[in-house]
């Protein structure tokens, strides 16, 4: 039995070392994590004042950006609007131009077209009060060969 309680006294000892190094361990562990978790709280705060203002720039770009697309849009409306009024009056003043110059000019046009006629009808009497002679003399002359060929037709 002796034997026996050497060995827990042996076991024993083992189990209170391993013990002690499971918790020096443990205790070097949380001093590290603890150490990290500081570094890593420095590392954020300077990433904070380092970044947030970048961030607030961006934002504050944003939503000038954002700003400056609302008013154009408002003014490309307006541009918009602006065109179709003015072309909706540019076609009733041409509307109005096109009533007042088109009497005047249709009335003009239908006696400059009435002597145009008349021009027209003294030209072909001339011509046909000149040629009647020599008209009289082509038809004969037709009369006459056809006269020669009457035979040949059935």
């Amino acid at each position: 039995m002796d034997r026996l309680a050497s060995w827990y006294a042996v076991l024993l000892g083992a189990i209170a070392l391993s013990s002690l190094v499971q918790t020096v361990f443990l205790v070097v562990l949380g001093l590290r994590g603890r150490r990290l978790a500081q570094r890593l709280d420095e590392i954020q705060q300077g990433l904070d004042r380092e970044i947030r203002p970048s961030l607030e720039s961006l934002a504050r770009m944003t939503r000038n950006l954002s700003e400056v697309s609302d008013l154009a849009v408002l003014q490309a409306r307006r541009i918009d609007a602006l065109v179709v009024d003015t072309t909706e009056r540019f076609e009733d003043v041409a509307a109005l131009l096109r009533g007042l110059l088109l009497r005047p000019w249709g009335r003009f046009g239908r006696i400059s077209a009435f002597v145009h006629g008349i021009r027209r009808g003294y030209e072909v009497y001339r011509r046909l009060g000149a040629s009647e002679p020599r008209r009289a003399a082509n038809l004969r002359r037709r009369d006459e060969r056809y006269d020669e060929d009457e035979h040949l037709f059935i």
